[in-house]
């Protein structure tokens, strides 16, 4: 799937076709979603990117920043990086799990677009990357275990992943269970 030649804001349905596509990449990776929750259309705010809850808690969309409203790659970094959260959407922080396996699957899909992926600027997602990149099998198939496990990578406590990688060290388990800040 190739970017339009119009600009993310100025195009929903194009938007909408690729957080649909980013959808179906991530249940590929990751297992299917919460299919009781309600995925919207992709939306941009001054605050993004984060999604963002229905108040019944019954769907969520992803908010994008303004930066992506002109520019298609920050459009699909942000995006893919929001698609793992609506795979189990809930409001609140995740963790480490989750924060990094969302900055891998971003980098996978900014790839699967045929661009060079974008840095990880922020380091406490680059932290959390660089943590999930210890996970056996690499980060992707260690989140689709963990999922078919747990459910929610947010739900993980470091005794689930200490059944499920139990050649990882402790610390680094702990950590990847604790809450993202």
């Amino acid at each position: 799937m190739q970017p339009p030649q119009t600009s993310p804001k100025g195009d929903p349905v194009a938007l909408w076709a690729l957080q649909l596509h980013l959808l179906s990449l991530a249940e590929a990776a990751l297992g299917a979603r919460d299919a009781s929750k309600k995925i919207y259309q992709p939306a941009f705010a001054d605050d993004g990117p984060h999604i963002r809850n229905t108040p019944g808690l019954d769907g969520a969309f992803a908010e994008l920043s303004r930066n992506s409203e002109c520019y298609w790659p920050t459009a699909i970094n942000e995006l893919a990086h929001e698609t793992v959260h609506l795979l189990n959407p809930a409001p609140g922080n995740g963790n480490y799990l989750c924060e990094g396996v969302a900055v891998a699957f971003s980098l996978h899909a900014q790839t699967k677009f045929g661009f060079q992926p974008q840095a990880v600027g922020v380091s406490s997602y680059r932290r959390a990357l660089e943590l999930v990149r210890r996970l056996p099998n690499g980060p992707l198939e260690a989140a689709r275990e963990v999922r078919a496990s747990v459910g929610a990578l947010r739900h993980v406590t470091p005794q689930h992943l200490e059944v499920l990688f139990p050649d990882v060290d402790r610390e680094t388990l702990s950590i990847l269970a604790a809450p993202f800040v």
